[in-house]
């Protein structure tokens, strides 16, 4: 398995929500969740995750 590191240099190409579906809806969430991320990265948000099926991530950042 290899640790993926999202960041705002490849977020638009990287799948974030292994627990959303692939539907409108969904795909509309996963945008939300992106736009969220994309504001944070300046905050030092953090976002890994594994390169494997299955919902194997973790995010993070400073208080």
């Amino acid at each position: 398995m290899k640790i993926i590191s999202i960041d705002k240099n490849n977020i638009d190409e990287e799948h974030i929500c292994c627990a959303l579906g692939n539907d409108k809806e969904n795909k509309e969430r996963a945008q939300t969740k992106k736009d969220w991320m994309k504001e944070r990265f300046g905050d030092g948000l953090a976002f890994k995750r594994l390169d494997d099926r299955g919902k194997i991530f973790i995010e993070y950042m400073p208080v």
